[in-house]
């Protein structure tokens, strides 16, 4: 599959990947896939690190935990 740009899609593309955004069923994978994007991030900026999506997910909880990040109210979509 070829990554294509946000802004490059045509408009019935577009409307698919909006509806698909706003679909809350989608949010536990959604959330998986950004898990691996940001292990794999750290590995290249590390190449010592395991790409790890469970210690990922724990940072992410404990920032939360810790206030050191605020995530509003899910509204009606996610942008």
């Amino acid at each position: 599959m070829i990554l294509q740009d946000i802004e490059d899609l045509n408009k019935e593309d577009y409307e698919d990947v909006l509806a698909f955004s706003a679909d809350k069923s989608t949010l536990p994978m959604r959330y998986v896939a950004a898990l691996s994007i940001i292990a794999n991030f750290a590995n290249d900026i590390d190449p010592n690190l395991i790409p790890d999506d469970e210690k990922v997910d724990l940072s992410i909880c404990k920032m939360i935990m810790d206030g050191v990040i605020e995530i509003e109210d899910i509204g009606e979509s996610v942008h």
